[in-house]
């Protein structure tokens, strides 16, 4: 029995191994289609192990943030590493097994581990970092505020603004606290009414504006009772818009000259301030005086200018409106006793000679005029008294300066030349629809 059973199992005995040889292979030729050995890459942030071995109080150590991760190849089957994600990586510098501590930089050994995945399965891209050892340093910094493009509410603007807390300690590498120049608490005010508290993000700058990464702040520095929770309080300001400005002037022009007229540019101004501010403004009349000391007329002959900076004689609490220039023109005219301005309407002026194809139009709706003479005379003129008019002759399209022709009453002249901008420009063209019919016989 047995030894039939042996001759059966020796019969095509080549044929069998050959079937089974042919399995195999078959095998692994359908896993490998199926569950092929691939290679996958992952970013990992590298761990540092036994970092007291070089910060001891007085050393600290830095890495640079392009150092911080690196990358893990993982070589296995498909289905061992579609279940495999960067978290389940660790990479660590090992700051012990540092070979050398006289380079600089010092340079740290990785390593690298995956549950289910063999150390000869595990590739970086790099098999050390360097790292730089320096002294610590701490320093205080003051904390300011920074709305960006953020706006409040129509009508509102930040008037102040007090972080908390107002002052941060900083301690790290000195190179990285040396090299800070401002600290930021930011903050987004879109659409605030009425005070309140804002949360801040931390922004750290150095002097170029650079701002130091967030992974630099994490890892790199400590605050004397750990990162802060930054809040700022906002204090909002009214708008007030259409402020007038009453201008003081000291002193007494030269003799046989007067003060005609006190004008300023712009004529109106917009500000901000609080409560109180605001409302002593309008118990004022919405008006803002400039003081009789800023400007003087002392022994003057001819027209008085001065720049006046708002800021110098508004309150602490109040402030021109963004996007408003802070400085105001004044201009007083001075004329002698025997002069006067007079405002001659636009409309009045005669234009003579102009072509038939041609327009003539203004900017101003009125032209000043200063004449001079017998101050019984000049007192008793007015607008009408006065005839203007302008030689179109040789005026071709564009804008230009023209010099009116001034005629006065007897024993009045003109104290300077009259002169305004026109724009001239081609009349249109009238279109055949427009054009009359020819009338028939």
């Amino acid at each position: 029995m047995r030894s039939r059973f042996l001759n059966k199992l020796k019969e095509n005995l080549g044929l069998k191994l050959l079937s089974i040889l042919i399995a195999v292979v078959i095998w692994y030729v359908v896993v490998d289609i199926n569950d092929p050995v691939e290679t996958q890459s992952y970013s990992v942030k590298i761990t540092v192990e036994n970092d007291s071995y070089i910060s001891n109080g007085k050393q600290v150590y830095h890495i640079d943030d392009s150092y911080k991760t690196v990358t893990v190849y993982l070589k296995g089957n498909r289905s061992v590493l579609k279940d495999v994600s960067a978290e389940d990586i660790t990479v660590t510098a090992d700051l012990t097994q540092i070979v050398d501590m006289d380079t600089d930089p010092v340079m740290v050994p990785l390593s690298a581990s995956c549950p289910g995945i063999s150390a000869s399965n595990i590739t970086l891209s790099r098999q050390a970092i360097p790292i730089t050892i320096e002294t610590v340093d701490s320093r205080e910094f003051p904390v300011t505020v920074d709305v960006g493009d953020s706006e409040p509410g129509t009508n509102f603007e930040v008037g102040e603004t007090t972080p908390n807390p107002e002052k941060v300690v900083i301690t790290g590498a000195a190179s990285i606290v040396d090299s800070i120049d401002t600290v930021v608490a930011k903050i987004d005010v879109t659409g605030m009414t009425q005070n309140g508290t804002k949360a801040a993000k931390l922004v750290i700058s150095d002097a170029s504006g650079r701002q130091l990464s967030e992974e630099t702040i994490a890892d790199d520095l400590t605050f004397d009772g750990g990162v802060p929770d930054v809040t700022v309080y906002v204090e909002l300001w009214k708008k007030v818009s259409g402020v007038t400005l009453d201008v003081q002037y000291s002193g007494t022009p030269a003799k046989g000259y007067n003060v005609n007229a006190v004008s300023t540019t712009p004529q109106t101004v917009t500000l901000v301030g609080d409560d109180d501010a605001v409302s002593e403004l309008g118990a004022d009349g919405s008006k803002l005086t400039i003081p009789a000391e800023m400007i003087s007329v002392s022994g003057a002959s001819s027209d008085v200018t001065a720049e006046i900076n708002l800021a110098d004689i508004l309150p602490d609490n109040m402030r021109v409106a963004e996007n408003t220039s802070g400085t105001v023109s004044v201009t007083i005219q001075i004329l002698s006793d025997g002069s006067r301005e007079l405002s001659v309407d636009v409309d009045d002026i005669e234009v003579d000679d102009l072509s038939d194809s041609l327009s003539i139009s203004y900017d101003q709706t009125t032209v000043p005029v200063i004449v001079t003479g017998a101050k019984s005379v000049v007192d008793a003129m007015t607008a009408s008294d006065i005839k203007a008019s302008i030689d179109a002759r040789n005026l071709e399209e564009g804008d230009t300066d023209v010099t009116l022709n001034v005629s006065l009453p007897t024993g009045v002249s003109l104290s300077e030349p009259v002169s305004m901008k026109v724009h001239v420009k081609a009349k249109a063209t009238p279109t055949a629809a427009e054009t009359p019919a020819s009338e028939e016989g």
